[in-house]
């Protein structure tokens, strides 16, 4: 297989990843509507579509990999990309560029969402914490010492 081919199949193999990036991304918004909106059923489907798209994602980044391993060799990505004709170094840098905009449109939808769960998790223990004190960590006695937290703790007033 040429070069030139071996060229023109590295940026169909980066168009697709594209594609595969943007339904990635619409997928992770799917998914947070679902997580906010609590609808489990869709939630779980959308989390198997993006099971899905990642594994289709994995599989081109392989492809990509080996590509560029043949294409390069022994030799240095940049070298090769200046041997280029001008119409294919313009194309490959395009979708290069592309492409990693997609990533990043990806990884800021993926930190969102992780926020969200995330500050999600963090006021649900808050909360239990509060309602059952025993969930807290370490309890102490009036007297400083470690105190059990097997069962509910219950405040008397005295002042009844």
């Amino acid at each position: 297989m040429s070069d030139k081919h071996r060229w023109d199949k590295l940026i169909n193999v980066m168009e697709h990843q594209k594609e595969h990036l943007d339904e990635f991304a619409d997928e992770s918004s799917e998914l947070r509507n679902a997580l906010q909106s609590r609808d489990w059923t869709s939630l779980e489907k959308t989390m198997n579509r993006l099971n899905d798209v990642t594994a289709r994602i994995e599989g081109l980044e392989r492809k990509r990999l080996i590509l560029l391993d043949r294409l390069v060799g022994e030799g240095s990505l940049d070298k090769k990309i200046a041997e280029l004709p001008p119409k294919h170094r313009h194309r490959y840098f395009e979708v290069r560029s592309e492409l990693k905009a997609r990533l990043v449109t990806v990884r800021s939808k993926t930190r969102g969402l992780a926020g969200y769960a995330s500050s999600r998790a963090k006021l649900g223990k808050e909360l239990m914490e509060e309602l059952v004190p025993s969930t807290r960590g370490r309890m102490y006695d009036n007297r400083g010492r470690s105190a059990s937290t097997a069962r509910d703790p219950l405040v008397v007033s005295r002042h009844l």
